[in-house]
């Protein structure tokens, strides 16, 4: 047993394999106050979905941790977004895309443009949490679960824009409307089961929506996509 700091919520992990506590030690805490929720992963489902999945016990009780908490965060303003997220000078900025389409790569590309003021929040599936002091600011948040490459850290970062990544030949960065991001955050965002949580999930989308800035990042695999973007999106977040 363990406790896990995600999102500033306190998780008792009853765990059985050591996968998750040997990759997890920048969210453990010791001696909470309070425990927000506790979780138990049976050793039969670890078994079962071990044999679908043919990856380590480890790995799937930890998975299945992350979809356990992920069904009850949205009743407690908060959900899982499929993105990678980053901090610029205390501004988070989310890259969105179907999967392979390089959105690892083009954050490495700010990552080479920004050096030092970049910080990389979640490389994979950040949490993004709303409070009741804040209406309109959603934060991001590091977890454990931050892509293979375990690009990521303890820290949040309050989101500001969600750029939405699309191969092209010809660098761009344009606007976009909620009508026009709706369907394409949908497809990123973790959807509980339980249908309580699955209303709450879609007033927390649209909280999310009317919260930031939306973009179409148009883009190859040169620096200078990267360049246009940051320009794009910096140049227009200060004139506002």
């Amino acid at each position: 047993m363990y406790f896990l700091k995600l999102c500033d919520f306190i998780v008792q992990f009853n765990n059985g394999f050591e996968y998750l506590y040997r990759n997890s030690k920048e969210f453990q805490v010791e001696n909470p106050a309070q425990i927000d929720l506790s979780v138990t992963i049976p050793e039969e489902l670890v078994i079962a979905k071990r044999g679908e999945e043919n990856i380590p016990f480890g790995m799937v009780e930890g998975y299945e941790l992350q979809r356990t908490v992920s069904d009850w965060l949205p009743l407690h303003n908060a959900f899982l977004l499929h993105c990678v997220c980053i901090d610029v000078d205390g501004t988070g900025v989310a890259f969105a895309a179907h999967s392979g389409t390089g959105k690892s790569t083009h954050m490495m590309l700010w990552q080479q443009l920004l050096g030092e003021k970049m910080t990389v929040v979640n490389g994979d599936k950040p949490f993004i949490r709303f409070f009741d002091e804040e209406p309109k600011t959603p934060y991001a948040y590091g977890t454990p679960w931050n892509g293979k490459e375990r690009l990521g850290c303890n820290m949040r970062t309050p989101l500001k824009h969600i750029c939405f990544i699309t191969r092209a030949e010809q660098n761009s960065t344009v606007k976009i409307t909620k009508a026009e991001a709706i369907t394409r955050i949908m497809n990123q965002v973790y959807m509980p089961k339980d249908p309580a949580a699955t209303a709450a999930t879609l007033q927390l989308i649209n909280r999310l929506i009317d919260s930031v800035q939306l973009w179409e990042i148009r883009c190859n695999m040169e620096l200078d996509a990267a360049k246009t973007a940051y320009n794009a999106i910096f140049g227009a977040s200060n004139k506002n």
